[in-house]
């Protein structure tokens, strides 16, 4: 039985490959060219300040794409933004809820806001 237990374990890892999978093909879907100053944001919560969040990040005009994923838990949530902020286009959002220990994966794309570093290094 003990057998049976540790395989299933093993098995339930690809799950969270499989969310980030899905997460950069969407984000690959919907980026048409890396030169047009837009900046995907990614962040997590908890099914609570979900709707508060995309209410807050939808009523930006900024904003040009919004997408959330569950996942399984807080551990595999941060382990999917962990993967996905290798990429150059992808930042943390100020959004971000780590202290609800969520495991909802949210990820919206807007405009480099003109006062950040971000901005300044790629306009110098």
């Amino acid at each position: 039985m003990d057998t049976v237990l540790t395989i299933s374990d093993v098995f339930k890892s690809p799950q969270n490959l499989h969310c980030v999978q899905k997460i950069k093909e969407w984000i690959d879907g919907n980026t048409f060219y890396t030169k047009q100053h837009l900046i995907w944001n990614i962040g997590v919560t908890n099914a609570e300040n979900l709707l508060n969040i995309e209410s807050t990040i939808r009523q930006d005009m900024t904003c040009k794409h919004w997408r959330y994923w569950a996942n399984d838990s807080f551990k595999d949530a941060m382990e999917t933004i962990r993967k996905l902020n290798k990429a150059p286009n992808v930042i943390k959002s100020p959004h971000n809820d780590y202290s609800s220990k969520g495991s909802y994966v949210f990820v919206y794309k807007t405009i480099i806001p003109r006062d950040s570093r971000l901005f300044h290094t790629l306009h110098a």
